[in-house]
């Protein structure tokens, strides 16, 4: 049977700790979304729980790449759960990243709108 490699095993452990840090500063995006009003508020929401989806992801994978470094009898498996993991981690960052982008257009709507308004003499 393969085994994977302590290097690449390694290599899944810091990529989980680095996808672990990003959801937390996701999830910090999130919290402050929501002191705007609105629809800004309600998509720092959908952000903050991005956020804390992609540190349950990242975990997980996380969790699974310390299996694939110690016990080499299922490394393979733990590595492939490890990457499959991370992959969705990945997702949930990207859709974290769109929803943001949409918050962006929000307030570019409004400033728009703002700046467009007659001023009354």
């Amino acid at each position: 049977m393969h085994e994977i490699s302590p290097e690449n095993a390694e290599a899944a452990l810091k990529h989980a700790e680095v996808s672990e840090k990003h959801g937390k500063s996701i999830e910090t995006v999130g919290k402050t979304l929501q002191n705007q009003e609105g629809a800004i508020a309600e998509i720092g929401q959908i952000i903050e729980d991005r956020g804390r989806s992609v540190q349950e992801h990242a975990r997980a994978s996380e969790e699974y790449a310390r299996i694939a470094r110690i016990n080499k009898q299922v490394s393979t498996e733990a590595y492939v759960m490890a990457a499959d993991e991370h992959g969705k981690a990945v997702e949930e960052h990207v859709a974290a990243v769109r929803e943001y982008l949409t918050a962006a257009k929000e307030v570019i709507k409004h400033q728009r709108a703002v700046l467009e308004t007659p001023v009354e003499d």
